[in-house]
């Protein structure tokens, strides 16, 4: 028999778990505040990793950005430039408020469509107000089509050496002796070549230009009392080549043929001469 001395005897309070028992178990488990620390301390790398790859991301962006816009800013600048044409002077080939293409690669040829500087006073104050800052801004770097206020677009018609005299009898423009028929793109069609008669020789590095709605361009025609009748070529920003907006009058800019049999002109003068028209002439 076990005396009963010997039994043994539970000395812990009412309620407390006993050793070895599954409360106990419990009990002595790894505690729970390792547990939430440790969990937190991923949560916290996690949240870190999104944000790093988040600031990546912007900063890719940013630098996508800048590249973009020094690409267009020198595309701009070298290559190809937008206008906005705020005139009817070349009407019908390009319309009032369209938007053409310019290159500024290459050597103006006679017949095309140049886009020039004003040599002084060629645009009328009232004609379009100046753009603002952020508007130049824009223009700046080609995200917006120049807006054409200190620009003109007419057509190339005399290179330098070259004679041109308006009109022959028959209301004709004549190039170097050479009469050219340009009725199937002035806007007169079936009347003279212009309003205004004129006798001038082109001067080294300049261009005489006309805008094909002759009757009201304010071209070279207009200035025959001083030498800004002859555009220097360093004012020429480029030959036009497209109309790209708006979609519906969107084409390319050919060069008449009404130039090819146009021969070469003598040795350019250094100073252009003005003179009176020949008799004959309409």
């Amino acid at each position: 028999m076990t005396n009963p001395s010997d039994r043994e005897v539970d000395t812990s309070a009412p309620g407390t778990p006993k050793a070895g028992t599954a409360d106990a178990a419990v009990a002595d488990a790894p505690g729970t505040d390792e547990q939430t620390d440790q969990r937190t301390h991923v949560h916290d790398e996690s949240t870190s990793s999104r944000l790093g790859a988040a600031g990546r991301f912007a900063r890719e962006m940013v630098v996508i950005v800048v590249i973009a816009l020094v690409a267009s800013a020198l595309l701009r600048a070298f290559v190809i430039q937008a206008f906005f044409v705020p005139s009817g002077s070349m009407l019908p080939e390009i319309k009032l408020n369209d938007r053409i293409l310019v290159s500024r690669i290459g050597d103006v040829q006679r017949g095309e469509v140049v886009v020039f500087e004003d040599p002084g006073g060629w645009i009328p104050s009232t004609e379009q107000a100046p753009p603002g800052t952020v508007r130049k801004s824009f223009e700046f770097i080609g995200v917006l089509p120049a807006s054409g206020h200190e620009h003109l677009v007419k057509r190339a018609i005399g290179l330098p050496g070259d004679h041109v005299v308006c009109c022959d009898d028959q209301g004709k423009l004549t190039i170097n002796g050479v009469a050219v028929d340009e009725s199937d793109f002035l806007r007169q069609n079936g009347q003279g070549a212009d309003n205004i008669d004129f006798n001038v020789t082109v001067p080294k590095d300049s261009i005489f230009v006309l805008g094909d709605n002759r009757y009201v361009s304010g071209d070279s025609s207009r200035h025959l009392s001083a030498q800004d009748a002859f555009i220097p070529m360093d004012l020429v920003t480029g030959r036009a080549f497209a109309v790209v907006w708006p979609s519906g009058d969107a084409h390319v800019l050919h060069v008449p043929d009404a130039y090819d049999d146009v021969p070469a002109g003598d040795t350019p003068p250094d100073k252009g001469v003005i003179k009176s028209p020949p008799p004959g002439g309409r």
